[in-house]
């Protein structure tokens, strides 16, 4: 069986069987996986949205989904739809295409293509940990009478069986079985426990499990792994919070991931919404309501990298907090953090009786719950509007003045100025008030918060170019190389005809590596195959080349005279100027220390350069 080998690994180089990539590679989409966490907007041949490795405003992400690659034009990652997934999960290539195969429904080995130093690598055995301290946890839960106590806590908060599994919902008893586990499996890595996060460290060095007592919450990255844990209380003690979540790791950050969104991506991109929750127990009791496209966060406030999650998916966002005055509070810090990130949809869902959702769903009932959730909700505006009158008595004056500031305060920086102009009439019908007045007030507060109304970028018109084209100028040099080197990619004859030439090389040292690539993947393939080809590239630097070049738009079809000129100006031009600014060089330092011979020679080796130079550009169709 032919193999393949897997590029970014250790000295022992890991393998997997060729067919296997290829046919896990093939039965995909790149852009339906893609899309499981970008919202893609289609632009000529290509497609764009917002790049999932670095936050930007305007789409420099694109996929290209004839040729199966992708690329960022702003901070130039690129490649396959497995490159795709190790730089979104940061996983190794193996467990890439273990996870595309699970999209596709192709079973592969756990052990496929893992070498020992990747298997034993920090972060590896991080996840591993957690992965056992989950099954462990819930084993607790469960299985034993340990856990009993707890599970019957949890259904009669409404959870099923079913979804406590779907979920991998846990108990930490007062015994220390963490630690005993660990032992027996010898996984007594003294430092990697100690930075887990599962363990305490106490003044003599011990080690003392951080969950005691506790229902335990797996939270899960992207890719559905266990990466943190939040453990509720099951007894009051007021030595505790009620809440503990794990402490920030090598493969946790608290600020960039949101409970359930794992679950949640494939309906939010189905309903193209998405509704942030509160608290853990607020999402299971929508989603056991049938309302799967909900997500919250860590217990903590909202950040920015949990908003720019987001809104890769998704413009529309549902804020459902709870209906006491510091869920209302939370709801407003919320709205005002994505209405600072740009262009969203955003509503709010107030439930009756100021009820949090898991408190809705145990009162009336689940499918109560989803009809409250589409019959409660109100635009943002809305919201401030009866926001801004809590605590107020707006039959007096200065609480009517300070209600009507507040509220202009906000329709100020609107865009819409139709939706401006509604609000006005409601706010001079509901007070009595002059609706010149109000617009007045209006364009006085926009004046003093410098309002910008210029109209947001279209994606349409939006220039995304390849980074080579972004600059000045592109030496024709490169230019004949980059045209080169892709020609010989996609056409036989130009790679045939360039191999019959011994003599030939590229001027520039990376292409020429990225010829010896591909002389070698020609030796095994006869066709070309960018997607394929990109697997098979090892350096890192190449492979960033060919996706450039991928994404660069060539003329379909190379004609001999091109190649002609290609080839001159590799060969035979690029050697001159080289020579040409070597000799400026030379000539400056020959200047500055008074070599006035030395000077006058290479003056007249200049003027022959340039001879040279003007007799190749000739030749030139």
């Amino acid at each position: 069986m032919s193999v393949k080998f897997i590029w970014g690994g250790d000295s022992q180089l890991s393998l997997i069987p060729a067919e296997v990539i290829d046919r896990v590679r093939t039965s995909v989409n790149i852009l339906d996986v893609v899309g499981q966490s970008v919202q893609m907007h289609k632009s000529g041949k290509n497609w764009f949205g917002l790049c999932p490795f670095h936050p930007e405003k305007t789409p420099s992400f694109s996929v290209n989904e004839e040729k199966q690659i992708f690329t960022c034009f702003s901070c130039h990652r690129g490649g396959n739809v497995f490159k795709f997934l190790m730089e979104l999960n940061g996983v190794t290539f193996p467990e890439a295409v273990k996870q595309v195969a699970q999209i596709a429904g192709i079973e592969i080995a756990t052990d496929v293509g893992q070498t020992a130093a990747e298997k034993n690598s920090p972060r590896q055995k991080l996840y591993q940990l957690y992965n056992r301290a989950a099954d462990l946890y819930h084993h607790v839960l469960i299985n034993t009478k340990l856990g009993q106590e707890a599970f019957a806590y949890l259904q009669d908060r409404g959870l099923s069986l079913e979804l406590i599994k779907e979920f991998r919902i846990g108990f930490a008893p007062e015994q220390p079985l963490l630690e005993e586990l660990f032992k027996k499996e010898e996984a007594s890595d003294y430092q990697l426990v100690r930075k887990s996060g599962l363990f305490l460290e106490w003044q003599d060095g011990s080690l003392h499990e951080r969950f005691v007592d506790r229902i335990m919450f797996p939270i899960n990255n992207q890719a559905g792994q266990v990466v943190a844990f939040s453990g509720r209380l099951l007894h009051a003690n007021p030595q505790a919070p009620k809440y503990l979540n794990s402490p920030e790791t090598a493969i946790f950050n608290k600020s960039k991931v949101l409970f359930n969104f794992d679950k949640a991506k494939g309906e939010i991109r189905l309903k193209q919404r998405v509704i942030l929750f509160e608290g853990f127990m607020d999402v299971l009791a929508a989603y056991r309501s049938g309302v799967k496209n909900g997500v919250a966060s860590m217990g903590t406030s909202l950040t920015d990298e949990q908003v720019y999650q987001l809104k890769r998916l998704t413009n529309q966002v549902c804020i459902c907090y709870d209906g006491d005055d510091p869920g209302q509070l939370a709801t407003k810090r919320a709205l005002e953090l994505f209405e600072s990130q740009g262009s969203f949809n955003l509503s709010v869902i107030n439930l009756p009786e100021n009820l949090d959702p898991d408190e809705y769903v145990k009162k009336y009932g689940e499918e109560k719950f989803a009809q409250a959730v589409a019959a409660n909700q109100v635009g943002a505006l809305d919201f401030y509007l009866q926001y801004f009158e809590r605590g107020k008595n707006l039959a007096t004056e200065n609480d009517q003045l300070l209600y009507l500031r507040q509220v202009l305060e906000v329709l100020a920086p609107l865009k819409d100025k139709i939706q401006q102009d509604l609000y006005l009439n409601r706010l001079s019908k509901r007070f009595k008030l002059e609706k010149l007045n109000l617009e007045a007030q209006l364009r006085d507060l926009q004046t003093k918060l410098k309002v910008q109304t210029k109209p947001l970028t279209d994606l349409k018109t939006s220039a995304v170019v390849p980074p080579a084209e972004k600059q000045a100028k592109v030496s024709q040099v490169i230019t004949a190389q980059r045209l080169l080197l892709y020609r010989l990619l996609h056409e036989q004859g130009v790679f045939l005809r360039l191999m019959a030439d011994a003599q030939f090389h590229f001027f520039t040292e990376i292409y020429q590596r990225g010829y010896l690539v591909a002389q070698a993947y020609f030796a095994q393939h006869e066709d070309y195959n960018s997607a394929e080809f990109l697997d098979f590239i090892k350096e890192e630097q190449i492979r960033q080349l060919v996706v450039s070049l991928e994404m660069t738009e060539f003329p379909p079809q190379a004609q001999p005279e091109e190649i002609d000129d290609c080839i001159i100006i590799i060969t035979k031009l690029a050697p001159l100027l080289a020579k040409l600014d070597q000799n400026d060089q030379e000539f400056e330092r020959a200047m500055s220390l008074g070599n006035t011979e030395e000077a006058q020679r290479l003056l007249v080796e200049k003027i022959k350069l340039k001879q040279q130079i003007a007799q190749v550009k000739q030749a030139l169709h």
